[in-house]
């Protein structure tokens, strides 16, 4: 499985939607469960999944799955 698919499984996962509704191309509007907790909940889930460490300047600009698959 690639980077990418393991970030749509989080991403459906933490926000409570079907994997098919998430392409490259979504962002953070295209979702109602994606508020300040999941945002928080969704860096906790990429950064153990992927043993990164994302930077507390950096969280606020991840809006999207572009900007989640540029930071990890």
């Amino acid at each position: 499985m690639d980077k990418f698919d393991r970030v749509r499984e989080i991403v459906s996962k933490i926000l409570e939607v079907p994997i098919s509704e998430i392409n490259i191309d979504s962002k953070k509007e295209d979702f109602e469960k994606w508020d300040s907790l999941n945002q928080l909940n969704l860096i906790m889930e990429l950064e153990a999944e992927f043993a990164v460490s994302i930077p507390m300047e950096e969280i606020a600009n991840i809006n999207s799955l572009k900007a989640i698959l540029g930071v990890i």
